[in-house]
């Protein structure tokens, strides 16, 4: 009887022993289905995460082929830099036209202290590849103008040079030594039978853009021929304070002084329009005996105005328009495409100088009146007034 219980019990456990064995088989095999699709699903997720990667990499890589550039320029407080600013904003769209990938933002300014808060606000954007500066005053620029460079942003000044910096990538300004210079080579043949010669200077402001076109004259003219009777008059480009000044001028002098007086200098048209009005105006005793008017610009209006006067005085002014502001444009924006300059200004002594010509009524000038008026540049010129 014992002998069978023991029989019955060991069987008995023989099966559990199998039933156990099955069991952990069974969660064995599932546990590793189980790993295998969380393997698969991990994989799965791996794979998606290095795709997503790639195109943010190639997302990334397309960034890199596009630029933003920004303008910071003047206000247009008077007539040559409210066009400057209107062709400025012409050509950034031709450009954002020309180039799908280039991004151009104009900030125009008539303060120091705007224009500051301008190139700040550039930098912070944080994604800027180059900034062009048309500082109000170089001098006063020039701190803002490091930050530029310090941030790796490529810098670009036009028309007021800022002197002895270093870092930037280019200036480009009109050739104003050589405009100076050709009005004193002009007034040396033009008075040539003169013994002396009387005249006034009226300038815009204290930039070297002044001083370059009074050192170009100077260096040319005799300081013992031609007699500057009186201070250099600074007009800050104002067509109505040029007139006042002209006005209290003829109101001061003697009638012997204002005969004597053959030439009046200047550097801009719109200071010339303001001169006309006083001269034109003048209903002293004194006789208006100025047979040359000098100046920088190319104006229209300015050339009409001698067209239309009784005065018996010649015009002549060397081109300088506010189109010149669209070379610097595509040299910002051609330098941030890692593209080469394709403009007409030449460079000379580390800065971009575009050449200038002579227009007059008078003789041995580049144009005349009308040759001017008929030619490509004058087209450009006011093809913003379209």
């Amino acid at each position: 009887m014992k002998k069978r219980l023991a029989v019955i019990l060991a069987l008995v456990l023989t099966l559990v022993s199998i039933v156990a064995c099955g069991g952990n088989s069974e969660e064995k095999e599932t546990t590793e289905v189980k790993k295998t699709e969380a393997q698969e699903e991990t994989v799965g997720k791996e794979t998606e995460g290095e795709e997503k990667t790639e195109a943010e990499v190639t997302e990334a890589e397309a960034g890199k082929d596009s630029v933003k550039v920004g303008l910071v320029i003047l206000s247009g407080d008077h007539g040559f830099t409210g066009e400057s600013v209107k062709h400025a904003e012409m050509e950034a769209d031709i450009l954002m036209e020309k180039y799908d990938n280039v991004d151009i933002i104009v900030k125009s300014c008539g303060e120091a202290a705007d224009q500051i808060t301008e190139i700040e606000n550039l930098i912070s954007m944080g994604d800027i590849d180059a900034i062009m500066l048309w500082p109000t005053e170089g001098e006063a620029l020039r701190s803002a103008a490091q930050t530029v460079v310090d941030a790796g942003i490529k810098l670009f000044i036009y028309d007021r040079l800022i002197e002895d910096f270093d870092g930037l990538e280019a200036q480009m300004m009109g050739d104003n030594f050589s405009i100076g210079h050709e009005m004193g080579t002009y007034l040396d043949e033009y008075f040539a039978d003169n013994d002396t010669v009387n005249y006034l200077r009226f300038v815009g402001d204290s930039s070297t853009v002044t001083s370059q076109r009074s050192d170009g004259m100077d260096d040319v003219i005799s300081a013992d021929k031609f007699v500057q009777v009186n201070e250099t008059f600074v007009t800050d480009w104002s067509t109505e304070k040029a007139q006042e000044q002209m006005e209290n001028w003829l109101n001061a002098q003697s009638k012997e002084d204002i005969e004597s007086l053959e030439l009046i200098v200047t550097h801009d048209d719109e200071i010339v329009d303001g001169l006309m009005n006083a001269l034109e105006n003048y209903n002293g005793d004194a006789e208006i005996n100025v047979k040359l008017i000098t100046s920088v610009g190319g104006r229209e209006g300015t050339l009409q105005k001698f067209e239309g006067t009784d005065l018996d005085v010649k015009f002549i002014t060397w081109f300088f328009a506010p189109s010149f502001i669209r070379e610097c444009v595509d040299m910002t924006v051609e330098s941030a495409l890692g593209e080469p300059f394709s403009g007409t200004a030449e460079l000379s002594d580390g800065i971009y100088l575009i050449p200038s010509f002579s227009i007059s009524n008078a003789e041995n000038a580049t144009y005349t009146f009308d040759e001017y008026r008929a030619s490509e540049t004058y087209e450009i010129r006011y093809s913003i007034d379209e």
